[in-house]
């Protein structure tokens, strides 16, 4: 296998490799500063994550609201608590180390009033933001606003064009990276068009190719693709490094994570 050289995210150089965000509580601020320690780029999840009390013990999401709307807004607070929580945690495991990214879903419900809430308090902690589910036309404005980078995810270079020529453009010297997440083969919130067969998997390297081709006709040539979904073996992807066709690329990895030691999910899950 090709060395896999370090590349320069959100302003530092750090190993092409990505943790892969992972809401219900699973990936936090302890599995993403231990990935960010070991010099790669940690992802916690913006989404519900988990707050404690001040005896270091578990807070239940309980909701008391006698409305629909009502029982929004705590669950609003308990995102904002929870993400605040993880990010500090994440900050002080990875010691100075890596890149910290926070991951969101853009159609969650309050997903920019959960983001903001959050940025309000982590002014330093966290580097960058992550975000799919959905065409995030405001990720950059948000992320301009906290002076953070931002990661678009997509699965098409069709998608990226979309988002770039309504918005991104004006926001382009803190655009990451793009994360190409496979629509076929990634675990998260894939996005298939109604052109495209879900029976019938196709290869990701023409798609990234055409991708790249994209964000060469922005001017992006050095700004990362990051490969999510079907990463497993770095040596599968081996065609993908120093690849001129390609361009500088970093991988993501969503389920190896889970059975690490610092993983939070139960010793009898793993």
């Amino acid at each position: 296998m090709k060395a896999l050289n370090p590349i320069v995210i959100a302003g530092q150089e750090v190993l092409p490799i990505v943790e892969g965000g992972k809401g219900v509580a699973v990936s936090n601020g302890l599995s993403s500063g231990s990935w960010a320690a070991a010099g790669g780029i940690g992802t916690f999840s913006g989404v519900n994550a988990d707050s404690y009390d001040t005896a270091g013990h578990h807070i239940p999401q309980l909701y008391y609201g006698r409305t629909r709307k009502d029982r929004h807004e705590e669950l609003v607070k308990y995102a904002i608590e929870g993400g605040i929580t993880q990010a500090r945690i994440a900050h002080e495991t990875r010691g100075n180390n890596g890149r910290l990214h926070i991951n969101i879903l853009w159609e969650m419900g309050g997903a920019e009033r959960v983001l903001e809430g959050i940025m309000d308090k982590c002014k330093g902690l966290i580097q960058g933001v992550t975000c799919g589910a959905g065409m995030p036309y405001r990720l950059a404005e948000i992320a301009a606003h906290y002076n953070i980078h931002y990661y678009p995810i997509i699965s098409s270079g069709r998608a990226f064009r979309a988002l770039w020529k309504r918005a991104y453009h004006k926001f382009a010297e803190l655009l990451g990276g793009v994360v190409y997440e496979d629509p076929w083969l990634a675990g998260g919130h894939n996005g298939l068009s109604n052109s495209e067969d879900p029976r019938k998997p196709e290869d990701p390297y023409p798609r990234v190719v055409a991708l790249r081709q994209v964000m060469n006709e922005a001017g992006l040539q050095n700004t990362p693709i990051i490969m999510a979904g079907g990463v497993w073996w770095l040596n599968e992807w081996d065609h993908w490094l120093d690849n001129p066709e390609i361009g500088p690329v970093a991988f993501q990895f969503g389920t190896r994570p889970l059975l690490t030691q610092e993983s939070p999910i139960s010793a009898a899950w793993k």
